[in-house]
């Protein structure tokens, strides 16, 4: 299945001291549609994903955010670097679910961010368990990637 993401620019979160919140931004430069977003922290040109979250109405959901207190903490509390929220409009064919498309694209999201080591929370602002699993020795450097990630069943 081909699954199409249409990204917004990053947009920089700026302090929300005076709102009595952690961050804030202008969400009306949001998308109302639905589709996927992160949270993020920027400094060059490096990114570090710190949260993917799924939304049917994009504007609303990341706005409801920001009094997520657990998130907002985890943003404050990551390295240096400018916090930023991407939110890409997911753009359905004919015949693609839109729940069940959302669902695909946020895992894949979160299984990529955790892959390349990003310090990723999940829905409830707690850590994403996971294995990591180092490849090493005398085997071919292209045949297996070095790191990977592999989220834990519940209970493990």
């Amino acid at each position: 299945m081909k699954l199409h993401i249409e990204w917004t620019r990053p947009h920089k979160l700026r302090d929300g001291s005076k709102l009595n919140f952690i961050y804030t931004f202008d969400t009306e430069k949001l998308p109302k549609s639905p589709g996927v977003y992160i949270f993020a922290r920027r400094w060059g040109a490096s990114f570090e994903a710190l949260y993917v979250g799924k939304a049917t109405g994009l504007r609303g959901r990341i706005k409801n955010q920001f009094n997520n207190l657990r998130l907002m903490q985890h943003l404050k509390n990551a390295k240096a670097g400018n916090r930023v929220v991407l939110a890409g409009a997911l753009r359905t064919r004919p015949g693609q679910q839109r729940a069940k498309s959302l669902d695909l694209v946020e895992r894949a999201l979160i299984r990529y961010f955790l892959s390349e080591g990003h310090d990723l929370v999940n829905k409830q602002g707690t850590r994403l368990r996971r294995h990591e699993v180092v490849s090493d020795g005398s085997h071919p450097k292209r045949a297996f990637p070095r790191h990977i990630f592999v989220e834990k069943a519940k209970g493990e």
